[in-house]
Parts: C-alpha cells; structure tokens; sequence
C-alpha cells in the first residue's frame, strides 16, 4: 500500500515505475534501490508488479515498495482486467506522496494510458526509451509503436545511448528538447571483482548472453569461431540464455560449446562471467546493450561489432574491442586482436577497474535526478486521456 508524504518524515525524490517482469529491467531496479540508499539527499520509492522476485528484493533492501497486480498472459481480457484499479491506485500513489517527479524504467503496456493520471496532479513524468524502433526478430517489436505514446506523453524521455535518441528525435514522437540522453550504467554483482588478466594456459573464453533473438547475430559468432579455430587460434565458446537455438544447435555441437540454453537467474550471473574472458555482443542491430554494461559491472571485456548505441558503450582498447566492419570476418578479428595484442586484454580491465565510478549507478542517479527534478525541465500541461 502506499505511504502518505506525512508518514515518511520527509518528501520522496522520485518514485521509479517498473510494471514489466523483464530480468535485465529487474536487475537495474534492484540496483538503483541499492545506490539510493547510499544518498542522503536522494531517496526513491518504487511501484513494481506484484508476485515478482523484484518486489520481494527491493522490500528487503528496505526501500518503500507498492505492489500492483497486472496480468501474465497478453489477451485482451487479461490485459483489461487489473488495469483500471492499477491506474486508481498509482494516481492516488503520486497524489499523496507528491514525489519531484515519476519516471519509469521501460514503458509498459498500460504506461500510455496510465501517464496522463500522473501528469494530472502536476507531477513531472518521464520515461526511459530504450527502443525507438522495432529490433528485427523480437516478437515484442509490434508494440514498440504503442510504447513510444508514452514518451510522446512525458515531460521528458531519456535515452541511455545517443543512437536512441537521435532516432527518438527523427521519430516525430517527441520534440527534440525534451529529450535527455544519460548513459547506461554498468551492473555489478554484490561484491566487486579483482582486475581480471589474461590466461595464457588455455584457450580464450567468449561468452553469448542473454535472450537468443534474431537481431543478436549468434550465427556471426559461430562463424567468427569456426574461422578462428580454422586460423589455430585456441578459442572456446559459451551460449547462455533463453530462445529457440534452430540452426544454431549443430554448429554449436560441432564446437563442443557450452550450451546453457535456459533463462539464467540474477544468482548464477557472476559465476558463469567469472568462467569466461570475455563478452561478445554480435549484435547486427542494437539500442544500447544491459548484457555489455553486466560484463562491465563484472570486470570483463565486450567484443563487439559497431552498430547502434553499443558501438557507444564499447569503447575500442578502452572497454573492449570494437570490430572493424559487421561481418563474422570483423568479429572473428576483433577477439583474435584482443588475445594476441601484447597488453590490450590486460589493459582493457585495469581501465574497466579504475573507470568504474564514471558507470556507475549513483553517477547514474545523480545524472537522472538532475534531468527530473524542478530545476531542469518543468512539468508541461497535462495530454488528455487516451
């Protein structure tokens, strides 16, 4: 249930919004819960869906948490069902604890329906965009267009990489002003991990993360592999996470990889990391990468090929490795050059150690407070009902 502005002892900064039940979105909100309580002039409630693991950890963390019950199956009766006391009860949530401003981590369905309540009580309203586009082979992409209302609604829409927000200013969706870019802040696990170096008494590990789609080019990286084994190049590869393999699966048998090809729970991350050298993001199209900024928070290296915002994040000699052009030829290149360029693995993971603050999540809070608060951009007229 939701606190009133007098039972606190003093005013909330930001009340943060995750509806979804995404893994990645998840670990960011557990992760800003746990920066906000570090800051004493900075505090943060959250309103999450209820029956998820996330509502559970940010309760723990003891940050205030209301829980609101949406749906499990995309049907129109499902998705109608709890909607209209979820947009009662964060309206009289924002009405009664009047934070600076409501953001919300990723836009939800009901998000464009639910913004014009939080902008009527005089509330400034942001959302973070992460796709201005459909990503290809996502079968969630339909209802990007639907999503990007709600940034079309919002006093402000932040993006996490400049890619983002230059096809958010291109859209038409938003005016190009009230659009804020900040950075995608690296992940970490719960304890900080020693500065990694290279191991030369067996071959170099490269690890796939995350949901298996279209758009994140594993059949590139098993092709750069096989040419790197081809080359007598000593390399072993990893796969782990969920979606359909298809015609993957055979040339990842023939490669004696190591399949993990499941959804992988917040608790097995840093182990897994830890048997590997480095992250490699063959993304053909891309946003901005939370599995490049999980490696970062873990210490590792990112490979990658120069597309969209995660040519942004990866940083070439900085961070990782940033291939030459997008092909399996490119990728295959890049990891070679990473474990034969006298210093640059080990040098990659002193600067990825001593450059983690420039990541990190309370730069990151503090950068979006700034953004949000009455200071910067002010609350504009509330959009009508949609």
């Amino acid at each position: 249930m939701s606190l009133r502005a007098s039972d606190q002892g003093e005013r909330r900064a930001l009340t943060v919004i995750h509806l979804g039940r995404s893994a990645a979105l998840s670990r960011f909100a557990q992760q800003m819960a746990v920066a906000s309580k570090t800051l004493a002039n900075t505090s943060l409630d959250f309103i999450v869906a209820d029956g998820t693991e996330l509502a559970t950890e940010l309760e723990t963390i003891g940050v205030p948490v209301t829980r609101i019950r949406t749906f499990s199956h995309l049907t129109p009766w499902h998705l109608a069902r709890y909607f209209p006391a979820a947009r009662k009860m964060i309206a009289q949530h924002v009405a009664e604890t009047r934070p600076k401003a409501v953001v919300t981590l990723m836009p939800h369905i009901w998000s464009p329906l639910i913004a014009p309540g939080i902008k009527r009580s005089g509330v400034l309203y942001a959302t973070i965009v992460h796709d201005a586009a459909p990503h290809p082979g996502d079968w969630t992409a339909w209802v990007t267009r639907w999503l990007l209302r709600d940034a079309s609604i919002a006093d402000v829409a932040i993006t996490l990489s400049r890619t983002v927000a230059d096809q958010l200013a291109s859209s038409g969706v938003i005016d190009p002003a009230r659009i804020v870019r900040i950075f995608h802040p690296d992940l970490h696990p719960s304890a900080a991990p020693e500065p990694r170096s290279l191991a030369t008494d067996r071959p170099f590990r490269i690890l796939f993360f995350g949901r298996i789609m279209a758009y994140k080019g594993l059949p590139l990286l098993i092709e750069a592999t096989e040419m790197l084994r081809n080359e007598g190049v000593a390399v072993s590869l990893g796969v782990a996470g969920q979606g359909d393999l298809g015609a993957s699966r055979r040339p990842l048998d023939a490669l004696s990889a190591e399949v993990i090809n499941r959804w992988i729970p917040d608790q097995e991350a840093p182990e897994l990391l830890a048997r590997y050298d480095a992250m490699v993001c063959s993304h053909i199209e891309a946003s901005q990468s939370g599995v490049a900024a999980l490696a970062f928070g873990h210490g590792m290296p990112v490979v990658a090929l120069p597309v969209g915002g995660v040519a942004e994040q990866v940083v070439d000699a900085k961070t990782g490795v940033l291939a030459r052009h997008v092909s399996a030829r490119g990728l295959a290149d890049a990891v070679k050059r990473l474990i034969t360029d006298k210093g640059l693995y080990d040098g990659i993971c002193r600067h990825l150690a001593s450059t983690q603050s420039d990541r990190s999540m309370l730069r990151f809070l503090a950068v979006l407070e700034r953004a949000v608060t009455p200071e910067g951009p002010q609350p504009r007229q509330h959009a009508p009902s949609a």
